[in-house]
């Protein structure tokens, strides 16, 4: 090849690379130290039904899957790279492991919201037996309240995640990946029954779904806890029964997601798809 051919094009192709390479650099900046643990993260970059793993060590033995969209996420100051990944130390829900570092963005609404509870924890205006209230609605403040069952995920393992599957039109995808331990579930009024099968409408981490309800237990003790900030944060008196749930058909389209996975039985989705008889 012609040698003032080789050198116009090697230049380029080399300015080409480097572009290339800053472009990709730019678009993957990794987190750095020292970490602000006043600041509060969420996974990104991840599509429904891709987990982010936590690690006891960088990559090894799974704590628990933390959701696709979750966030409350505190870095802990602490990184290893281990072959070409990045590693951060993080803490989420009552876990404290290893997650990618690159599947971590900063949340700024979380973290406003978390600097005005700490104001409010630290506000000598605000009685000590009051503080266990900082943070909650005012609309909800003075009004009469239902006992609400919580339920946790039972049946599960690290590294297993319950689904919630969220009706969107024509569509079903996965709202949330609910993690093996999650807890602080609550019913909200729907069930669709197929035969031994039931599908519960719920709400967890500020989204509603529906769950296989066979993953799921009552837990008493975070009942009773919830009732008693609810009672003494809204400052009403009156304790309404925990309401039932009125059972319906499962939405055609979580019926479809359902049977694309392969999860449940064709026998077992008709039922869940019938229409229950109408109340005499």
């Amino acid at each position: 090849m012609d040698k003032l051919l080789l050198k116009k094009i090697i230049p380029a192709f080399m300015a080409g690379a480097f572009l290339l390479t800053a472009s990709v650099q730019a678009l993957a900046a990794p987190l750095t130290l020292p970490a602000d643990s006043s600041k509060i993260y969420q996974v990104k970059g991840r599509t429904p039904g891709n987990v982010l793993k936590m690690y006891k060590k960088p990559g090894e033995e799974i704590l628990v899957n933390i959701p696709h969209n979750a966030t409350w996420i505190v870095r802990r100051n602490a990184q290893q790279l281990v072959g070409n990944v990045l590693w951060e130390k993080v803490s989420w829900d009552d876990m404290t492991g290893w997650v990618e570092s690159s599947s971590l963005g900063y949340d700024a609404e979380s973290t406003s919201i978390a600097a005005a509870r700490r104001a409010c924890l630290v506000d000598p205006k605000v009685p000590q037996d009051q503080k266990v209230c900082c943070g909650y609605p005012e609309k909800a403040k003075g009004l009469p309240f239902r006992s609400v069952p919580i339920y946790s995920v039972r049946g599960l393992t690290p590294g297993q995640s319950l689904m919630m599957y969220v009706e969107e039109g024509d569509k079903s995808a996965i709202a949330v990946e609910i993690p093996h331990n999650g807890t602080w579930i609550t019913k909200i009024g729907k069930v669709a029954k197929g035969g031994d099968v039931s599908f519960e409408l719920v709400r967890w981490a500020g989204q509603n779904g529906w769950v296989n309800a066979a993953y799921l237990t009552e837990d008493p003790v975070k009942t009773k806890e919830g009732d008693d900030k609810r009672r003494l944060c809204s400052g009403g008196k009156e304790l309404l029964p925990a309401a039932s749930s009125d059972i319906v058909c499962l939405p055609a389209s979580v019926i479809r997601r359902l049977r694309e996975s392969g999860a449940l039985s064709d026998e077992v989705l008709q039922k869940l798809a019938q229409q229950p008889p109408k109340k005499p």
